[in-house]
């Protein structure tokens, strides 16, 4: 059996438009607008300024511009802050079974590659984007550890390579030493969500800068492994012990395309708290239950999901980012306000709401779930009130999934509310 890597830059060289099953160009198409929407919203959120700043005083060849600040940089950090936008408010798309955001650094590397070379039509844009977005899912369904390394991240390397590779129009040997270009800066890890830095957002953006110089150096003759999944030190042996189900990997390549089972996020935070909120928001809605009821919440989640939002709610250095990876607050957030949006995650009301603090010191959260695929669900929420009665709900299927689909128009409500968040204002009319 051959290398995986000549299977998959086989595949990759050879999808065109036409390929593409009528699902997923339209797939395609909304997550694209999705993507646009957060990078939006994410123009504001902390850090990304800083970052736009920092690369306009680099400064460099005028390529690919800056989403939502304008102007043109080098086409490797134009991808670099338009990925981080895009990711700043944890609000892109998932892949609930490979637990990742998938178009985060694809697209980004994508746009700015297409500006840079010129001429690109909207239907190859597509294609590229499709086909690193199925590559980016595939190789998470493959792996099958629990999530330490960033797993968003550590494939958006290969699908971002992929999609700016087709751009490029490398040919199949240029696409493979692209993807080991790319493996040799392949990293992403989830300690930085632990310890609630703001380098979370920046890894995907990482990925999506490496796949324009992947992409370039390969271009220009430099090589690099070749045996770059299943070698003797290869991205499976090496990352993840040798453990991966290559089949989930390969099967139905170029007919099934990974992206038409990507879901859109509804909460801007991490995709394991979010059964937590579907769960809490179902119960306060329909049992009319106010934030002075409520006696105690019990949260009910996987070991995965603990690991990643289940601490008890604390304020560190980046409170953003605390309140995104965390169960209580989340919940706390649903309860007194019976919605989760942007503007909950803003620094003053983190800190700022005392009946949301409040109410996050009685939730308790506890690892007695089976976990479905990577522990993303199940979650039971129980709400023990006042009057001693407690009310319970079970999330096994999260809202935004295939299975409970958003439309485009619900796509389009979403981009037009994150386009009051935009650090440069838009008219409405636009």
């Amino acid at each position: 059996m051959r290398e995986l890597a000549y299977d998959l830059v086989d595949h990759v060289a050879k999808v065109k438009y036409d390929d593409l099953p009528k699902d997923v160009v339209d797939i395609t198409k909304k997550f694209i607008l999705d993507i646009l929407a957060t990078a939006i919203a994410g123009s504001s959120a902390p850090g990304c300024r800083s970052v736009v700043d920092l690369i306009k005083e680099w400064g460099g060849k005028e390529e690919s511009t800056v989403l939502i600040y304008g102007g043109k940089v080098v086409s490797e950090n134009a991808a670099l802050v338009n990925s981080m936008m895009a990711h700043a408010r944890d609000f892109d798309d998932t892949h609930d079974e490979a637990v990742l955001h998938a178009n985060v650094s694809v697209l980004p590397a994508a746009l700015a590659m297409a500006e840079r070379r010129g001429g690109v039509s909207g239907r190859d844009l597509i294609a590229a984007v499709a086909t690193g977005v199925d590559l980016v899912c595939r190789l998470g369904l493959g792996i099958v550890s629990q999530p330490s390394w960033h797993f968003s991240s550590i494939t958006g390397y290969f699908g971002a390579t992929a999609a700016a590779g087709k751009i490029l129009g490398l040919d199949e040997g240029e696409l493979l030493s692209a993807m080991g270009i790319a493996y040799s800066q392949c990293a992403g890890n989830v300690q930085c969500i632990v310890d609630g830095g703001l380098t979370k957002r920046m890894q995907p953006a990482f990925a999506a800068r490496a796949a324009i110089l992947s992409s370039v150096l390969a271009q220009k003759g430099i090589t690099a492994a070749r045996n770059i999944f299943e070698g003797q030190f290869g991205f499976f042996p090496l990352y993840h012990g040798g453990k991966y189900d290559r089949k989930k990997i390969t099967e139905n390549l170029g007919v099934e395309f990974e992206g038409k089972n990507l879901s859109v996020k509804l909460y801007p935070c991490c995709r394991y708290a979010h059964a937590g909120i579907d769960a809490t928001l179902s119960i306060v809605r329909e049992k009319d239950i106010r934030p002075d009821d409520v006696v105690e919440v019990v949260a009910h989640i996987t070991q995965a999901a603990y690991d990643l939002v289940g601490r008890p709610f604390e304020i560190r250095e980046s409170p953003q980012v605390d309140a995104q990876f965390n169960l209580a607050y989340t919940i706390s957030v649903a309860i007194a306000r019976r919605s989760v949006f942007i503007d909950d995650f803003f620094e003053e009301k983190i800190r700022g709401d005392t009946q949301v603090l409040q109410l996050a010191k009685k939730v308790r959260v506890v690892v007695d779930q089976e976990p479905i695929a990577k522990g993303l669900t199940p979650c039971v929420v129980d709400i023990r009130t006042e009057d001693g009665k407690v009310y319970s709900e079970r999330v096994e299927i999260l809202r935004g999934d295939p299975r409970k689909p958003v439309s485009l128009e619900e796509v389009a409500q979403k981009f037009r509310k994150c386009a009051a968040f935009s650090a440069k204002p838009i008219p409405e009319k636009n």
